[in-house]
């Protein structure tokens, strides 16, 4: 017997999305946050903390901070001269400050695997890379669940099925001045036992640095989305339009290794607000330790970070059953 749509339509909104509460929308499992251990971490407030690959996914704006990270600034180039630190300045470092604008080409490489309480994974993997005044970032972002209990029309299981959700990005961002933009161009595909949909999308995201110590992120996703049955027969709709969610967060940023982020969200389909705080503190410049809550749910992890190379990991509560997630993820910038 066939499984009636609305048992799709239902299992897509809230088994398959990475939070339960996500129903009420098509493409929630856009939604879950499974990329980048340090925000999962940090109370999923990346749209104001991302600074790196992850930006793809929490806030295309943080693909601009690469350019950054990647030179010494010529006060910093001082400073170690001082210090004796002379290893520390690479031969990139001095083209850079010779060169003034004409940067050199730099690469980050990051990948994120998550596995989530109720026989779930989701995993991130991308890159980025400066293209003229910008950078460029691609990657691909996917939720994975395999022998879900199906029905028929009377109501009756009908066997087992496989879900999967994923996301492509092609992201560019810019900075002026003090301001950082960023927008994401995103294909999707679902597909839950036969039947399969695709559609297209797309995330705007900002980051301000209102003062040196202060930093403003918004982001919108799939302010514009929809889904098209491709291989689903029983499907009223020719097209399945999103619903946008709108992030903001704060973060106050310290000289002594400490970060401090709150953020809001709101999903359009629902009436309310949900929250995230984020802490990260760095013991050295080799170690950070981050925690935060998100809607009352604990997380927690650290970060280690050795020649740029970044490892990470995130423990959190799942907000469906009550159990438990981990996560772990990878950053290299060239």
């Amino acid at each position: 017997m066939k499984i009636k749509i609305s048992f799709l339509i239902i299992f897509l909104s809230i088994a398959a999305a990475s939070y339960g509460e996500n129903s009420g929308s098509r493409g929630s499992y856009t939604r879950g946050g499974w990329a980048g251990a340090k925000y999962i971490a940090a109370g999923m407030t990346g749209e104001v903390l991302v600074n790196d690959i992850y930006s793809i996914y929490w806030n295309p704006a943080g693909l601009t901070e690469l350019r950054e990270k990647k030179k010494l600034t010529e006060q910093q180039i001082s400073e170690k001269a001082r210090e004796g630190k002379v290893d520390e300045i690479t031969e990139y470092d001095i083209l850079n400050f010779s060169e003034g604008d004409s940067d050199r080409l730099f690469l980050n490489l990051g990948a994120s695997y998550t596995k989530l309480d109720i026989e779930r994974d989701a995993g991130f993997a991308g890159c980025a890379f400066n293209f003229f005044k910008g950078v460029i970032g691609v990657g691909v972002y996917t939720i994975l669940s395999s022998d879900i209990e199906a029905f028929s029309d009377t109501g009756e299981p009908n066997g087992y099925l496989n879900y999967s959700g994923s996301i492509g990005f092609l992201s560019y961002a810019m900075q002026w001045n003090i301001v950082s933009f960023g927008v994401s161009i995103k294909g999707f595909y679902e597909g839950i036992g036969e039947s399969s949909y695709s559609g297209a999308g797309m995330d705007c995201g900002f980051q301000i640095f209102l003062l040196p110590f202060v930093k403003i992120g918004i982001m919108v996703r799939d302010g514009v989305g929809y889904l098209h049955p491709y291989k689903a027969p029983d499907s009223e709709d020719r097209y399945d339009f999103f619903k946008p969610q709108v992030k903001t967060g704060i973060a106050f940023l310290s000289d002594t290794g400490i970060k401090i982020a709150v953020s809001g969200s709101k999903k359009f389909e629902q009436s309310d607000f949900a929250y995230g705080i984020g802490i990260e503190y760095s013991i050295t410049s080799y170690l950070t330790l981050i925690a935060g809550l998100n809607d009352n749910y604990f997380s927690g992890g650290f970060s280690i970070n050795l020649f740029n190379i970044d490892i990470s990991y995130a423990l959190n509560f799942d907000k469906i059953d009550f159990g438990y997630n981990n996560t772990v993820s990878l950053a290299v910038l060239f």
